[in-house]
């Protein structure tokens, strides 16, 4: 066994770390839906070529907090992709702890009378230092992923991606709008007396083929836009449900479920059943703390529907980091999922640990797709 603080001391052994841990960290949502593509020039010309002019606003070089949608000529207009990035110190009471656990299980591998030691025992304590480094590293490595997770899902359902400057991006604020076609209901969803969400989804679906030209196959939305649904009196009214114990099937009426809504819409309408995107994203909590986190909340957005065809939407663009580029031989370098890379340096009885996306998830279908805004009566066009 390396000891822990030889393993961030040279990019090789530190590499080697990362790949052991990976599958243990919570990997991200986004890359099930959109497909790497390696950018090299590190501006926004790159994203221009996927999707054509779209406005944007963002802190970008040689502009400021000035939108680009106002410039004159976008075309020219050069500023570097946004830079998801995290720190988290490693305080030298941590490392002493695990400097004292590998001495444990180093001491314990043989015994007194130079016989083996309890196999099982030493596998709980390499399990044990296992656990920590993850707890270690999953943060660190997760927060540019939670990134673009609210980035991609935030594309997907409102055709905009934005985010702050906060502690999960601290270096750029980013403001794009793709422009995909929208349209409001009559009624909003949460009005469970006079909503009747299956009427709108049929009509959106056509009013879709109508306009656009498109004959989509995904209806997506989050859990929370599936209870609006099920809780409408228009789907209590038309669907009721047969519950099964033993040889006695009981009738439950007004009581619908997700499945006999997809068996309406298939079956009566004749148009696709909703995929549920259950995608959230935890931002961590005090100490770098994961398993209780400071916010959590739906990445795919409340009050949205979104129509597409498949569920592949495009590509994130990523880059390479400043680190990459120009590496510091103090550091140690290793990358992680979604081309993350995480540097460490050791200095002072406290080890630093950094971590670096350079990415934006890019929709490059959004003119095969449209979204269903069911929290508002003004949005977009309307469906009737």
């Amino acid at each position: 066994m390396t000891p822990f603080i030889d393993l961030v001391r040279e990019s090789g052994p530190f590499q080697a770390m990362i790949t052991l841990l990976q599958p243990l960290m919570t990997q991200p949502q986004y890359s099930k839906y959109f497909t790497p593509t390696f950018n090299e020039t590190r501006d926004w010309k790159g994203i221009e070529k996927e999707v054509g002019r779209v406005p944007v606003a963002s802190f970008v070089a040689d502009h400021g907090d000035k939108p680009i949608v106002s410039l004159d000529k976008m075309d020219f207009t050069y500023g570097v992709l946004p830079s998801w990035g995290d720190q988290y110190p490693m305080s030298s009471e941590e490392l002493i702890e695990l400097q004292r656990l590998e001495n444990y299980i180093k001491s314990n591998v043989v015994g007194i009378n130079g016989t083996p030691a309890d196999p099982i025992l030493v596998d709980q304590l390499t399990d044990q230092r296992k656990e920590m480094l993850v707890k270690r590293f999953d943060p660190i490595a997760r927060m540019p992923l939670a990134a673009m997770d609210k980035i991609a899902f935030e594309e997907w359902s409102n055709g905009t991606a934005t985010i702050d400057s906060t502690k999960n991006a601290p270096k750029v604020g980013l403001n794009i709008d793709f422009q995909i076609k929208k349209y409001h209901v009559q009624t909003v969803w949460s009005d469970t007396e006079n909503a009747n969400a299956l009427k709108d989804i049929d009509a959106f679906v056509n009013k879709v083929w109508k306009d656009l030209h498109i004959r989509i196959d995904t209806l997506a939305l989050n859990p929370d836009e599936v209870r609006k649904i099920l809780s409408q009196k228009s789907t209590r009214d038309v669907v009721s449900t047969y519950i099964t114990t033993g040889n006695r099937q009981t009738k439950m009426t007004g009581i619908p479920s997700s499945d006999e809504v997809n068996l309406i819409l298939q079956g009566q309408y004749k148009i696709p059943a909703l995929t549920v995107i259950d995608a959230v994203v935890d931002i961590r909590g005090a100490g770098g703390n994961i398993a209780v986190p400071s916010d959590s909340f739906n990445a795919f957005k409340d009050g949205r529907v979104s129509a597409s065809i498949g569920t592949n939407l495009g590509k994130y663009m990523y880059t390479l980091s400043p680190m990459q580029r120009m590496p510091d031989n103090s550091y140690s370098y290793a990358t992680s999922a979604g081309n993350v890379l995480i540097s460490a340096k050791s200095s002072e009885g406290q080890l630093d640990i950094k971590s670096d996306l350079c990415a934006l998830p890019v929709i490059t279908v959004r003119k095969s797709m449209a979204i269903l805004v069911t929290d508002d009566t003004t949005t977009g066009s309307s469906l009737y």
